[in-house]
C-alpha cells in the first residue's frame, strides 16, 4: 500500500483565525479529521494532506461558507511555502520561479504536483492533488489556485491577472470571491485544475531577485526534501501523472522537470527497484479506476490517462487485469 502523502502544516496557515471568525472551533474540527492540535500553530509539522482537505471541506460546510478556500488563500504569502517560496522569490524571471514550483512543490506538499505546458502564446499551469476524489475537492483546489495567483502577483506586481482559471468542480452560484481573489471568472467542470498565463508574462523579471541566494536556498530545499522522504520514484510518478492529460508524460520530460538527465533518472529509479515504464503503467491503472468509479465514460478516460484511443486503453486494461 502506498504511503499517505504528507504536507507541511503551513498548509493551514491562517486557518484557525478564519475558522473562529466564522463561528467555528478550529481545534475541535482538526481533531474530528485526525489532525493534531499543534498543526494549527506550528507550520513545519508533516501531516496527512487528505486530512487537511477534509478539514477544509468540513469547515466550509459547517460555516456555510462555500468560498472558504479562497478566503484562506487571501491570508497567504510566499513565505508560507517555506524554502520553496523563498527559492522562487530569488529567480530572475517568472518562468524560472514557476519552474521552481514545478520542481520542488512536492517538498512542501507531497500530494500536490504542478506542471507547465506551453501552447500558442499561452502557458498552462496544471495542478494535480493526489488521492481519491482530490481533483474535484473544491476547497483545497481553490486554495491552491488562490495561493498561486497571489504568489505570481507578489513576484511580478499587484496588477497581474491570469488569462484564465480552470476548475474540475462544478460552478458555484456565487462567484464574487473568485473574482476578488483570482481576478477573472473561472471555467468550471473542466478536466483539470489550473491557470492559463500569457507566455509573454513568463519573461517578466522578478524585481530585486538574487540568483546567488536562490542557488543557496535551492540546496537547502533539496536537503529538506530528502529529509521528508520524498524519493525519486515518488516525485517521478507524481510529475508523470500531472503530465498524462497533455500526452507529454515521457521520461525525458519528467527528468527535465526534476533537473536530471534521462540516464540519471533511469539509474535512480533502478536504485529504487523500479522503472519509469512501471511507474507510468501503475499510475494509469490507478487513475483509470478512479475516473471509472467517478462515472467518467471510458472514451474520456482514455485521453485523461494519456492514451490516444479507446482501443489502446482497452488493451492496457486487459494487461492490468491479467494475473501476476
Amino acid at each position: 500500500m502506498a504511503e499517505e502523502p504528507l504536507t507541511r502544516s503551513a498548509s493551514l496557515t491562517g486557518y484557525a483565525d478564519l475558522a473562529r471568525s466564522l463561528g467555528l472551533d478550529p481545534f475541535r474540527l482538526a481533531a474530528e479529521v485526525g489532525l493534531p492540535a499543534p498543526s494549527l500553530v506550528d507550520p513545519d509539522l508533516r501531516v496527512p494532506a487528505s486530512a487537511v482537505g477534509r478539514l477544509l471541506e468540513r469547515s466550509a460546510r459547517r460555516a456555510g461558507a462555500p468560498d472558504f478556500g479562497l478566503r484562506l488563500a487571501e491570508t497567504r504569502n510566499l513565505s508560507n511555502l517555506g524554502a520553496v517560496g523563498l527559492v522562487a522569490r530569488e529567480q530572475p524571471t517568472l518562468r524560472a520561479a514557476l519552474e521552481t514550483f514545478v520542481r520542488y512543490m512536492w517538498a512542501h506538499n507531497q500530494a500536490l504536483t504542478l506542471a507547465l505546458e506551453d501552447l500558442d502564446g499561452v502557458t498552462l499551469v496544471r495542478e494535480r492533488m493526489a488521492g481519491p476524489g482530490a481533483q474535484a475537492a473544491r476547497q483545497a483546489n481553490e486554495l491552491v489556485m488562490g495561493v498561486l495567483v497571489r504568489a505570481i502577483r507578489r513576484l511580478t506586481g499587484s496588477g497581474w491577472r491570469p488569462r484564465a482559471v480552470y476548475f474540475a468542480h462544478a460552478r458555484p452560484d456565487d462567484l464574487r470571491a473568485h473574482l476578488r481573489v483570482l481576478g477573472v471568472e473561472p471555467h468550471f467542470s473542466q478536466d483539470f485544475n489550473g491557470l492559463a498565463i500569457a507566455s509573454a508574462d513568463l519573461d517578466r523579471p522578478v524585481p530585486d531577485a538574487d540568483p546567488e541566494a536562490g542557488r543557496r536556498l535551492q540546496r537547502y530545499v533539496e536537503l529538506e526534501a530528502a529529509a521528508a522522504g520524498a524519493g525519486p520514484a515518488a516525485v517521478a510518478r507524481d510529475l508523470a501523472v500531472a503530465l498524462l492529460p497533455t500526452g507529454g508524460a515521457s521520461i525525458e520530460r519528467v527528468a527535465a522537470l526534476m533537473g536530471l538527465s534521462r540516464r540519471t533518472l533511469h539509474r535512480r529509479l533502478a536504485g529504487a527497484g523500479t522503472t519509469f515504464e512501471r511507474l507510468l503503467d501503475q499510475a494509469r491503472a490507478e487513475l483509470a479506476a478512479a475516473y471509472a468509479a467517478a462515472g467518467r465514460p471510458w472514451t474520456e478516460i482514455a485521453g485523461l490517462v494519456g492514451y490516444s484511443s479507446l482501443s489502446a486503453l482497452s488493451r492496457a486494461r486487459r494487461r492490468w487485469a491479467a494475473p501476476g
